[in-house]
């Protein structure tokens, strides 16, 4: 259990110094290449302005030479030599004058391009890659899945923060083949029916530890599970998908599998009785499974439904990140006992706790080389180096006393320390 610097508890069973030491590094890192996009839109907005400047002469030239040319472009009678030369020189200087006004136009569209939001995205989310391959933000919800009915295993994830969403995929390993069932719980029977050779199809039992688990899927209120018969050939199966609910509330489906791997039939309800055994297997599978999230790499970040190559201000992403971290951070800040520092406490058994900090002058190095609009969210989650008092203050000592027996002219005064009383 973790707990805060004054000993009350921290409502993550994770250590948060390291996810906000990460956060703050990755972030900064984050923000290096969005302060150089800044920069670069400065200039073409500079550039832009030039430009319009410069096109604006250009016209003006244009109008000149125009005016300056009309009264040697016609001619009484016959075309005269300087009529004919009038005209070329015109058709030349607007040929020129266009050249000129595309050259400009092209340099401000070069600049503007390089000032594109996208071209700073792919920078910005290798900087970012650390901290969602190792860490993960407060209320994450994750959805994962396993598969090994392909002909190479493969596992992803989903990880969703408020507006940021991260896809990774996994490593597989152990688990890159099927899995017999009662491997990973015993006793699953259940009953189905099944077609006699006279009469109508009744119940029967159907012991499910034989069969084999070649799908998994965990989302935020379901499990789902894929068996087949047999995991060598193509085979019938069955999928059974339990709901998060709980044992009195969440209830349980099945529906048969064809060996393609297509749903036959509808979905049923899976009896009463029955859910308990299909439920274990879930929570076990579930188990066995939760470390393969632990061996991830980034493969996508999405914000508010969007690719980040489609948002008009990429900053947001790291923006988002700092700002869902903060409440906590702020907390740990009031809660420290020492100046200076954030800290958080183990336990870690036999009445012995561990205790995690970080100066955080170590936090404020990181983000100082920042632009100060880049140090703004920083500083709003209270990780500044400047000195603050201890939440905690210890209570004022109480003045000495004198003894009591032999108090004379000239006896000195002694004291008496109130621990020791």
């Amino acid at each position: 259990m973790y707990r805060y610097g004054d000993g009350t508890p921290f409502p993550l069973e994770e250590n948060f110094i390291e996810t906000l030491t990460t956060a703050v590094e990755t972030c900064t890192n984050a923000f290096v290449p969005l302060s150089d996009l800044d920069a670069r839109r400065e200039r073409a907005r500079d550039g832009r302005r030039e430009a319009e400047r410069e096109i604006g002469r250009l016209e003006e030239l244009e109008q000149a030479m125009a005016g300056t040319l009309v009264p040697y472009m016609t001619a009484d009678k016959k075309p005269a030599a300087t009529a004919t030369v009038a005209q070329k020189l015109a058709q030349l200087c607007k040929s020129e004058i266009a050249a000129a006004k595309n050259q400009v136009d092209s340099r401000v569209r070069t600049m503007e391009a390089h000032a594109a939001p996208r071209t700073a995205v792919d920078d910005m989310l290798r900087a970012l890659r650390p901290f969602f391959d190792e860490h993960q933000l407060p209320k994450t919800q994750w959805i994962m899945s396993w598969d090994v009915r392909g002909n190479e295993p493969h596992a992803d994830a989903v990880a969703t923060a408020g507006r940021i969403v991260a896809s990774f995929q996994l490593d597989p390993e152990p688990y890159r083949g099927p899995i017999r069932v009662e491997q990973l719980s015993d006793g699953v029977i259940v009953h189905m029916l099944r077609k006699g050779v006279f009469g109508k199809a009744k119940p029967a039992p159907v012991d499910l530890g034989k069969y084999v688990l070649v799908a998994f899927e965990k989302t935020a209120r379901d499990t789902v599970v894929t068996l087949k018969e047999n995991p060598h050939k193509a085979s019938p199966g069955l999928r059974f998908a339990v709901s998060d609910g709980g044992a009195t509330d969440g209830g349980a489906t099945w529906v048969s599998i064809s060996p393609s791997g297509d749903a036959e039939g509808e979905v049923n309800p899976l009896d009463l009785d029955d859910v308990a055994p299909i439920r274990q297997l879930a929570e076990r599978t579930t188990a066995a499974f939760k470390n393969l999230v632990n061996k991830r790499s980034l493969v996508d970040l999405t914000f508010g439904g969007k690719q980040l190559t489609d948002l008009e201000e990429p900053r947001i992403v790291a923006l988002e990140l700092l700002q869902q971290l903060t409440p906590l951070a702020r907390s740990i800040r009031e809660k420290s006992r020492m100046s200076g520092e954030l800290i958080l406490k183990r336990d870690i058994g036999d009445g012995r706790r561990e205790e995690l900090f970080v100066p955080r002058a170590t936090l404020a190095q990181q983000f100082a080389r920042l632009p100060a609009e880049y140090r703004r969210p920083f500083e709003e989650m209270g990780i500044t180096n400047e000195e603050t008092q201890p939440a905690i203050m210890l209570p004022p000592r109480p003045p000495a006393r004198r003894d009591a027996t032999a108090m004379g002219e000239g006896d000195s005064t002694v004291e008496v320390d109130p621990d020791l009383d």
